[in-house]
């Protein structure tokens, strides 16, 4: 296999308790950020979304200056002129929002005519709902993926240390969202249910080859063989998470439309595979020698296996 780099041999967890705490000081900022107010999108906070192709190259300034309240992004093909404009707003008067909007623009921006437009209606309820399905998601998520990895590794410190790895990569996501001010939309949902996917895939690798050497190396401690372990997979986890990345960064330039999905991906690929070195492994390490300590001296490898 194709090897980025030669027999690394990087001692990866002798600064573990400062690279923790900066992700206990990242999800506490996110969580303080969060607590003034999460950016919702029309999905989840009810509201009107329309989709207006214009006569000419539309002014995203001039019709942000025609519908002051609305988020305004580019849609589709530039050469296709089309803009989604999207209105947050509950109650009785939501349904009349597509007219008004199309009103002022007629109105304030009439030397680029709308020439076709579609609208959308999401109200409070239907908002509500949404935001509990990807609650749901995502902690049903969680909860399979720590089933499979602990009767797929027959032990739960393995499914455990790859679900708060994975937990503790949407916390980190979220936090880089809030202090970017993305909105949190369908979008944004789906990119963050594929990284769960996407960054345990990350930690089994990982642990398939810790438990392969557990069973060669009985006389290392554990803190080795996971070392060892993350060093033999480096190149790997290089290459596969390294190409994923950059064909997602490429995804950041293609539109308002893609940028959230493409930022939760870029910063989740990033955060998941810290985690899996910092936040899984140490994590499987402390379980065990905490084990070891309550079973007896040696225990460590057996409690692991």
């Amino acid at each position: 296999m194709f090897e980025i780099l030669k027999n690394p041999n990087f001692d990866f967890f002798s600064k573990t308790r400062y690279f923790v705490g900066a992700s206990l000081l990242l999800i506490l900022a996110g969580a303080a950020v969060m607590s003034r107010g999460v950016h919702f999108g029309v999905e989840f906070e009810g509201g009107t979304q329309v989709i207006a192709r214009f006569q000419q190259t539309p002014d995203v300034n001039s019709i942000r200056a025609a519908v002051p309240n609305a988020t305004i992004q580019g849609y589709d093909a530039p050469a296709k002129n089309q803009v989604l404009i999207r209105l947050s707003g509950i109650g009785a008067e939501v349904d009349k929002a597509a007219p008004q909007l199309l009103a002022a623009l007629a109105s304030k921006y009439p030397q680029n005519p709308v020439v076709e437009s579609s609208a959308e209606v999401v109200g409070p309820v239907v908002g509500a709902e949404l935001r509990k399905k990807a609650v749901q998601l995502t902690v049903l998520g969680l909860i399979f993926q720590l089933i499979y990895i602990a009767v797929r590794f027959k032990g739960a410190v393995w499914g455990a240390a790859a679900t708060i790895a994975v937990l503790h990569d949407v916390l980190v996501t979220l936090a880089f969202l809030a202090f970017f001010r993305f909105e949190l939309t369908l979008n944004v949902i789906a990119a963050l249910l594929t990284l769960v996917g996407y960054s345990v895939n990350d930690t089994i690798v990982i642990f398939d080859r810790a438990r392969e050497n557990l069973r060669h190396k009985r006389k290392d401690s554990l803190r080795k063989i996971l070392n060892d372990s993350l060093n033999q997979t480096l190149s790997r986890t290089l290459i596969s998470n390294g190409t994923t990345f950059l064909a997602v960064l490429g995804l950041m330039f293609g539109g308002e439309v893609l940028r959230g999905f493409a930022f939760t991906m870029a910063v989740g690929i990033l955060v998941g595979t810290y985690s899996t070195i910092y936040i899984a492994s140490p994590f499987v390490i402390w379980w065990t020698d905490r084990a070891a300590k309550q079973q007896g001296t040696g225990a460590a490898a057996k409690a692991a296996l």
